[in-house]
């Protein structure tokens, strides 16, 4: 059973010269500091070692401290590192192929994070559009830029709160009057979205896979109508793909669930750790951006499209098809998902279990949800004995019910074999 300091002298170290101690608001609430990472695993500053289901929030896919990728980074920087001049060393080549496997890709546009991701589709919608409003699912998180950090609040949920409240403090209340929010698989709400916002909408966000508070899937026809309803009424229909994106598959959600958006944002798991997202989309949007004029939107930084990261990028693709590891992650989500429903029959706990290739979640209610109010009535005092059996065995996932676990293609046969049978001594616990 691990054993940790309860108060690290890192995390006091810390507190005097970060807010909270930590540049990333969820990484507050652990008591371990992590100071090493290799394959499906991770260590903290105790020694204690943990299988990994957290992997980043879903960047690291083919494992802690790859060696190709790490490689192929180091060779980037020691050859030619940040020039700020034309295109960077790989990026030509990256985007290449992420327009052959991608179905709305005819060009990419890279940043260093989702959030920069949301902000550009979204400039680039208003520019096409000459239009302002934006149309959200509740509960998805696509970023902390104004324009879509709304209508994904925990801590103000209630039964009566409306849907487009904001996320945080200091976004501006008349971006945020602009952003429509439906609930997820919500048709007769998404329709009278449409009927009545339908000739303002610039852009509707969907993530075609919910991650944001879990893993709960489109109902059959659902993402056929957003897109039905986009083309008709000349709305930009975009998907944030951040999490599914070269996770789900190398070509993104999109290309398992049929319906092709007109832009996708990306991230995460595209550099297997390393800081890289993007914009894809259809040439007649993509040639929107990059000009310095007020009929386009402009898409300037310094480190996008980084040699470093794109050497990242450029490796873990190559080894994501060189290896078929889209295929391992599906066999190893599967039989995980399998053991810990087993479990859950197997020690009469009141929950149920869903997921998605190398991610699943947990719920502690009776019924898989279908939108966030669902959701988010899953036990959370169950969860928080659950969460700590298993951190006690070990197993590291994250610290609140809705979070997506995820393994990465380190994670061994032998890793899922001790899961499983952490998870029912973790279930057990929950009842009491």
């Amino acid at each position: 059973m691990p054993q940790h300091s309860d108060d690290h002298p890192t995390w006091n170290r810390a507190r005097a010269v970060v807010p909270r101690g930590v540049s990333s608001g969820h990484r507050v609430g652990w008591k371990q500091v992590f100071v090493r990472t290799s394959g499906a695993y991770v260590w903290d500053a105790d020694g204690n070692r943990y299988v990994d289901y957290l992997n980043a929030w879903g960047p690291i896919v083919l494992g802690h401290s790859d060696d190709r990728v790490n490689r192929a980074v180091y060779e980037a920087a020691s050859t030619c590192d940040l020039t700020g001049v034309g295109p960077q060393p790989g990026e030509p080549e990256l985007a290449e192929k992420i327009c052959e496997v991608m179905p709305s890709a005819d060009k990419v546009a890279f940043c260093t994070s989702g959030t920069d991701a949301t902000m550009h589709a979204v400039h680039v919608a208003r520019a096409v559009t000459g239009r302002r409003k934006v149309l959200k699912f509740h509960g998805s998180y696509h970023g902390w830029n104004d324009h879509v950090a709304v209508g994904s609040s925990r801590k103000d949920l209630t039964a009566q709160s409306v849907l487009n409240t904001p996320n945080g403090g200091g976004l501006h209340p008349e971006v945020v009057a602009d952003v429509v929010v439906v609930e997820w698989n919500d048709r007769a709400g998404l329709e009278a979205a449409f009927d009545e916002h339908g000739a303002d909408i610039a852009i509707a966000f969907a993530e075609p896979y919910i991650h944001s508070f879990g893993c709960v899937p489109a109902q059959p026809g659902f993402l056929e109508l957003l897109r039905e309803l986009c083309t008709r009424y000349g709305s930009v229909l975009t998907f944030d793909e951040v999490k599914t994106g070269f996770r789900a598959a190398i070509g993104g959600y999109q290309s398992l669930c049929g319906v092709t958006p007109d832009l996708t944002a990306f991230g995460k798991a595209v550099a297997n750790g390393y800081t890289l997202a993007g914009l894809a989309g259809r040439d007649s949007l993509m040639g929107h951006l990059g000009a310095y004029d007020r009929e386009h939107a402009t898409i300037d930084g310094t480190y996008n499209a980084s040699p470093y990261s794109v050497a990242a990028a450029n490796a873990t693709l190559a080894v994501m098809e060189a290896e078929q590891i889209h295929q391992r992650l599906w066999d190893l989500g599967a039989r995980l998902r399998e053991g810990i429903a087993k479990a859950i029959v197997d020690t009469g706990a009141r929950a149920v279990v869903d997921g998605l290739g190398s991610e699943w979640c947990v719920y502690f209610r009776d019924e898989l949800p279908t939108n966030f109010r669902e959701a988010m009535e899953s036990d959370a005092d169950a969860y928080g004995r659950y969460h700590a059996s298993l951190l006690s065995q070990g197993i590291l996932e994250p610290a609140f019910p809705t979070g997506d676990r995820r393994l990465n293609a380190a994670t061994s046969d032998e890793d899922i074999d001790r899961t499983i049978e952490a998870v029912h001594v973790a279930l057990a616990a929950s009842r009491r």
